[in-house]
């Protein structure tokens, strides 16, 4: 073997958003995405498909929104002008309708992306519809009724968000933009913290701002877990969004994770079949194992081909940094009671189980804590499973001592 020269980089990077052009897989969610944009965008009549992206934590969604901006603006530029703005919806952005309607417009004016050739002047529509905007929050920020977390089923409206996305759609179309995409990073806190029919709100502003003809395409992420219950209670809001539900990788869209930054760094260093299968097998193609171990892999290999027997004698370091960096604080955030409810799931050596399965009085509510802490997935009505099998292997050792 050749030995590799000092490694300067690393392009594997798990604690993030994946850099977009390392970004691998989800073909049909990303072709989807084009066809719709390059459609809409070229037609008077064509309304934007909306899209809600749905999966299990660590699975890749945030990442696919930015993937849609570098789409837009490094891939698409010669053929569409787009403006967009990616949201990061938290609770406290989602207590009330105002809060949630400035916030999203306070986004909208710091943090937009935009086709290079319009820059300037979307930056003076931008500072122009700003004005208006900050009127209203510091009409929020003064009311200190709308500030309390109790009043939040009060959806009172004296910020007008589909007025304000409508003239500022007016005014982005005379300046040349074509298709403007408003992506709501996890939309399940509407449901957790926000007002009293939020879901029923949006729905109301997303159909009035398509039926006035601006042209916005609405992106929303969402856990698994949280789609079941956005369909039952706002199931017209559902019905405007193309659902696409994206999981771990199979086989090839592993090797395509592990092979794609080395490639694109022009790295040369190969990662042998057998290396490959090893890392699927144990991670069963989730995406934020595949790149941690592999950050770690490319870390400490000595020779620029890694085989099974580098892999094997990194494996205990690999587990034990794992569980250093991310089982033990996922362990700790689990209440006492939580935490003795895994180590008993650990026992029950069954992949699959239920509430029904722990002796004592029933646990369902402790088993809802820890889905929506990622800590289990939910995968039907009563059924759960571990968020992933190396946390069972956590479990199994914590157990052990």
């Amino acid at each position: 073997m050749t030995k590799m020269t000092k490694m300067t980089s690393n392009p594997f990077d798990a604690r993030g958003v994946a850099n977009p052009k390392y970004f691998a897989n989800r073909g049909n969610l990303l072709d989807f995405f084009r066809e719709n944009v390059m459609s809409c965008s070229k037609s008077k009549i064509t309304r934007p498909d909306n899209i809600a992206i749905i999966g299990n934590w660590g699975v890749g969604k945030t990442s696919t929104l930015y993937k849609f901006r570098d789409i837009l603006y490094n891939e698409m530029e010669n053929d569409v002008s787009a403006f967009s703005v990616i949201f990061p919806l938290k609770p406290s952005v989602c207590i009330n309708a105002d809060t949630f309607a400035s916030s999203l417009l306070d986004t909208l004016s710091k943090h937009y992306s935009v086709s290079m050739p319009l820059k300037n002047r979307v930056k003076d529509v931008i500072k122009e519809e700003s004005k208006v905007w900050e009127k209203w929050r510091l009409e929020i920020s003064f009311n200190p009724k709308l500030q309390r977390k109790e009043e939040k089923e009060e959806a009172c409206r004296n910020v007008d968000l589909t007025n304000a996305l409508l003239a500022l759609w007016r005014k982005l179309e005379d300046n040349g933009i074509d298709i403007g995409v408003i992506m709501l990073d996890d939309i399940h806190y509407l449901l957790t913290e926000g007002w009293k029919g939020s879901l029923y709100d949006l729905r109301t502003d997303i159909q009035t701002l398509s039926a006035e003809g601006a042209k916005y395409l609405f992106v929303f992420t969402g856990p698994t877990f949280s789609y079941p219950e956005i369909h039952e209670i706002g199931e017209p809001f559902t019905r405007l969004f193309e659902k696409f539900e994206i999981g771990n990788f199979d086989f090839e869209g592993t090797k395509e994770v592990i092979e794609k930054p080395l490639l694109t760094e022009d790295l040369n260093i190969k990662i042998s079949d057998e290396v490959i299968k090893r890392i699927y097998d144990l991670t069963e193609g989730h995406p934020f194992f595949i790149v941690y171990i592999m950050r770690d892999l490319i870390k400490k290999i000595k020779d620029d081909v890694a085989d099974i027997e580098d892999f094997d004698k990194l494996y205990n370091y690999i587990i034990e940094h794992l569980t250093q960096t991310k089982f033990h604080d996922d362990f700790n955030k689990a209440s006492d009671a939580e935490r003795e409810l895994l180590l008993k799931i650990s026992e029950l050596n069954k992949e699959v189980f239920s509430p029904s399965d722990i002796k004592g009085r029933s646990q369902t509510k402790l088993f809802e804590r820890l889905t929506k802490k990622d800590l289990l997935i939910k995968i039907q009505r009563g059924r759960y499973k571990l968020c992933h099998p190396l946390f069972l292997e956590y479990l199994t050792r914590m157990n052990s001592l």
